[in-house]
């Protein structure tokens, strides 16, 4: 009975503790559950809140954007209203530019439909704008996008259709005005959470329109490429976010971004198909709200601890084994811990976070960083000692301020303890709780052969951008260079086809047409010399060179840049008693005409730009000093810009200048050259006055060759210099002194013709007057005019800077003998005078075929050619020195021609390279595998556009005898034809 009885009870104590633990756990699983609706309450509440408050302000932002566009579509068309109503270019230029003084826009632009634009200065270019830009224009619709522009940050472009226009030649469909992205961001400027908030606007597939990020994410060029990059979302949602833009819903989410935790509010913009985000840290929306809710949370999770400790201790007691055999598992695996961070490349550490004592060292601290697994438990601050001095403060710790969970990295360059060598790691350091206590645990990555790659790629990369910077600076200025040139051979082309009746202006206008295409020649031929672009360096080569010629072509080229503008140009050379010189000629014509260009473009119409050489005496017997000044009255410049004007890139930032084309290159271009030549330059300036270069080179003298002995017929003969130019008046004054006359000056017509008549009253005559054309009080002509009036049949020779060809016959007409072109020169006034009283004829034009060695009449040759302009070229030429040509229009015809020809037949061939159906290179191996050695072995010259040195190699590789570059040269085309049948007859002479 005893014995059920106590059955009975220890049942009854079974009992009651089952029901004592379910109780329990039917009491804790409710506070947990009770807690985690609370929370989700909160949570909800919270967030719907903070998505009100976040629409509201975002919205208002894209009220501000929508109140841009609109105010910005309303200026255009009123705008475009008025440029229906006047074609007054410089009335439409006065009104745009007052309009975008009270507007602020960036720029303005005419549009056409396929993006090409024009500015108010002129300046073209085309707008990378929306793919359906024509279409909408085309449409009537007024279009808001951004648009990248060369040279210059992401704009935002807001255009207007309106009926076909044309301003400065350029037919135009629509009219735009252009705002900067920082504009556009200053508007959206959102003071709310103060100015934490941050914002996009985006077009439906991502991509971003305006960023109002402050650059965090670094250039956004696409939203879903930042939540990409930056979140953890998985792909499917961020499609899902897209479908949401394209379909124009509104709505908010939480996404977590580089760690934290941030709210994304999205709304439909009215503009386009624009929408518009909002993102904001949830920490700094739920700032308040968070207090109340981690106030809560602290006080049910006391609640929730208190129960779960209770719990815990009633299961602690049954865990004592099983903590044991996990004892004997944790020891296995630190030992195989140790073996593996052997291996590796990491070292890891253990920190106790109040002493900062090591828990555990791994044991590979020595490998990677020279120091012991002893040393870091002694001092953990080894670690930060080992930064190199350059290095920030080597007592800063790293792992202070790390809360429970948080994770810090940040990079470790150190010096290793035994070999000294520079290191580099990754750190990651994390704070953990262990059994109540915070630990740090420390992850050194070694990455020093990462950084040392890394090295070596940016070195490479850096080598690939100095490359082709020296590829664009080369390119860049000779691309300015070239124009020059073109400018002159195209407005004499028109002149001469306008005067094709006219047989001596036709002559002269074709003269300056060679004398600008030789130096065009000369320019192309250093774009072909690759290794120069490569290397960005410039080689001087010296040759014969008259200043006389160089000065004169320099005008006739910079001359249509004159006319273009209305300015007046003043030219003269001072005691230049050596004209002929050694230097490098396209050099020194780059370099004026640099400086001449910058004259011009920087002058407005009207100025003045004058150029004026002076001859001083030279360190050596057998060179000068010679000073070249270039000066112009046109805006000036600021002290602050003089300091860096031969800085490349560099350019005067005014409102006057911006307006104005310009790489910039120019004149650190012009410095380097002057250098190489051994010169000098410098600049007097200021602003509103104008600008003075003034260049000194050495010139090595050429043997003195032309005659400036005096002329016996002038010799004690007295002549009057005209010139409203003191300096003119000196300089031709000391020259006719030189040649034997006595000279006199005036610098007025006036007192030119009183002291005319003066001389011959008193019986002491002029026999021989030099005349300026423009004099202040009446012109040249006038002057000539009158003094013939007086019975005075002296010649008169008019001197002039300008083209005398339109008043040469009036000239005649009143009596003038001869005309001499400024800059003036000994050898120019000897041959002048000389022609004026008769002792030489007027200079013959020369021949523009030169004299050759060989009689070539009769000689055979094959033209291959499949150009019909350059064989025409070709034919008339050979046949002006009396070669019989016969042609074939590819390599293949040629092959035949010369296949079926008897040997004899043909002297040489003169083979194209690039031609359709067979090249010159294949059509020369084919010749020099012809079984007959005669008609193998013909002379075969290569003339081709294809002028690099490769191009040179190959043709000599595959066959060919000599290499000529087009455009023909006539002088080198002569020279290799002599040479070639020059070699041919001696080896028929020695068969």
């Amino acid at each position: 009975m005893k014995a059920k009885n106590h059955n009975t009870n220890r049942e009854k104590r079974v009992m009651k503790k089952r029901f004592r633990t379910a109780v329990f756990l039917l009491l804790f699983a409710g506070i947990v559950l009770t807690v985690f609706r609370y929370f989700k309450l909160v949570s909800k509440t919270v967030y719907e809140e903070s998505v009100s408050h976040l629409t509201e302000v975002f919205h208002q932002s894209d009220n501000m954007l929508r109140e841009l566009t609109d105010k910005n579509l309303t200026y255009l068309h009123m705008w475009g209203a008025y440029l229906q109503e006047t074609s007054d270019e410089d009335k439409i230029r006065d009104y745009i530019e007052n309009a975008q003084k009270d507007a602020g826009f960036l720029d303005f632009y005419f549009l056409s439909t396929d993006g090409n634009y024009k500015m108010l200065t002129g300046e073209t270019g085309y707008l990378d704008l929306q793919e359906n830009f024509e279409d909408e224009i085309q449409n009537g619709n007024d279009i808001v996008t951004n648009a990248v522009v060369p040279g210059k940050s992401q704009i935002l472009v807001f255009a207007s259709p309106r009926a076909h226009g044309n301003y400065q030649g350029f037919g135009y469909d629509a009219i735009a005005i252009a705002y900067e992205n920082s504009d556009i961001v200053n508007v959206l400027d959102i003071s709310a959470f103060h100015g934490n908030a941050k914002s996009y606007v985006v077009h439906p597939d991502g991509r971003v329109v305006v960023d109002h990020s402050f650059r965090e994410w670094g250039n956004a060029y696409n939203f879903f490429g930042v939540l990409r990059e930056h979140s953890n979302i998985p792909e499917k949602e961020i499609l899902e976010l897209s479908g949401k833009f394209k379909a124009g819903d509104t709505g908010a989410m939480l996404v977590n971004l580089d760690g934290k935790k941030h709210y994304l509010v999205y709304e439909k913009s009215e503009i386009q198909d624009w929408v518009f985000l909002g993102l904001v840290k949830a920490e700094i929306v739920n700032a308040s709200m968070n207090v109340l809710q981690h106030s809560t949370m602290m006080l049910a999770g006391i609640v929730a601890l208190s129960v779960a400790g209770l719990f815990i201790w009633l299961i602690l007691r049954k865990s004592r084994v099983s903590l044991k055999k996990k004892d004997t598992e944790i020891l296995y695996r630190e030992e195989l811990f140790q073996k593996l961070s052997m291996n590796v490349d990491d070292v890891f550490l253990m920190l106790d976070a109040k002493t900062y004592k090591t828990d555990y060292v791994s044991p590979n601290v020595e490998k990677l960083l020279g120091i012991t697994v002893e040393q870091i438990r002694k001092d953990i601050c080894v670690l930060w000692r080992m930064h190199p001095q350059k290095s920030e403060d080597p007592k800063k710790n790293y792992l202070e301020k790390i809360q429970v969970d948080e994770q810090k990295e940040w990079d470790f360059e150190c010096v290793h303890q035994k070999t000294g060598e520079q290191r580099w790691f990754h750190n990651i350091a994390m704070c953990s709780e262990v059994n109540g206590k915070k630990k740090y645990i420390l992850v050194m990555s070694d990455r020093t052969s990462d950084k040392k790659m890394n090295q070596a790629l940016y070195e490479a990369v850096h080598a690939a951008e100095n490359a082709n910077k020296a590829k664009s600076t080369f390119l860049s200025n000779m691309s300015h260079d070239i124009r020059t040139p073109m400018n002159a051979i195209i407005g004499f082309t028109t002149l001469a086809v306008s005067n094709i009746d006219n047989k001596k202006r036709v002559r002269d206008y074709l003269g300056k047409i060679l004398s600008s295409s030789n130096h065009l020649l000369s320019l192309i031929n250093d774009i072909l010399d690759m290794s120069r672009i490569e290397s960005g360096k410039i080689h001087l080569e010296e040759t014969a060179v008259s200043l006389s010629e160089m000065l004169h072509d320099l005008k006739t080229i910079i001359s249509g840049q004159i006319h273009a503008k209305q300015l007046e140009l003043y030219m003269d050379a001072m005691d230049v008693t050596n004209e002929d010189v050694y230097c490098d000629k396209t050099r020194l014509n780059q370099v004026l005409l640099n400086l001449l260009s910058n004259a011009v473009k920087f002058t407005p119409a009207g100025g003045t730009v004058s150029v004026r050489l002076k001859q001083f005496p030279g360190k050596t017997k057998d060179s000068g000093l010679y000073e070249i000044r270039v000066k112009d009255s046109g805006i000036g410049m600021s002290p602050e810009f003089v300091q860096k004007i031969f800085s490349p890139f560099e350019r005067e930032r005014t409102s006057t200048v911006s307006r104005t084309q310009g790489t910039g290159l120019g004149m650190a271009i012009t410095k380097n050259i002057v250098d190489m030549m051994g010169g000098t330059i410098e600049v007097q300036t200021e602003q509103g006055k104008g600008t003075e270069f003034i260049v000194r080179l050495a010139l090595r003298l050429q043997p003195e060759h032309r005659r400036t002995e005096k002329i016996a017929e002038l010799e004690g003969l007295k002549a009057l210099v005209v010139d409203d130019d003191f300096n003119t008046c000196d300089s031709v004054t000391k020259m006719l002194v030189k040649v034997g006359m006595r000279s006199e000056w005036t610098l007025f017509g006036k007192e030119a013709v009183l002291r005319a008549r003066q001389s011959l009253e008193l019986g002491d005559a002029f026999h021989a007057y030099i005349i300026d054309w423009r004099l202040p009080d009446m012109n040249g002509i006038e002057v000539t005019r009158q003094i013939r009036s007086l019975g005075d049949d002296t010649p008169i020779i008019i001197l002039t800077a300008y083209d005398w060809s339109d008043i040469e016959t009036e000239a005649r007409a009143a009596g003038v003998t001869a005309f001499c072109a400024k800059p003036l020169f000994m050898s120019d006034i000897r041959e002048t005078l000389l022609t004026a009283i008769g002792q030489k004829k007027d200079k013959t034009e020369p021949s523009v075929f030169p004299a050759a060695d060989l009689n070539f009449k009769g000689r055979s040759v094959l033209l291959v050619e499949d150009n019909e302009l350059n064989s025409e070229i070709a034919v008339e030429i050979l046949n002006e020195y009396g070669f019989v040509v016969d042609t074939a229009e590819n390599g293949a015809e040629a092959v035949e021609k010369v296949k079926n020809a008897r040997p004899g037949d043909y002297d040489l061939v003169l083979m194209d390279v690039q031609m359709p159906v067979m090249d010159g290179y294949e059509a020369t191996r084919q010749i020099r595998a012809l079984p007959d050695p005669a008609l193998a072995g013909i002379t075969i010259l290569a003339m081709t556009a294809n002028a690099f040195d490769e191009d040179r190699k190959k043709a000599l590789e595959c066959g060919m005898d000599s290499f000529l570059s087009k455009p023909i040269v006539i002088e080198e085309l002569i020279c290799a034809l002599q040479n070639s049948l020059k070699h041919h007859l001696t080896e028929r002479t020695s068969i």
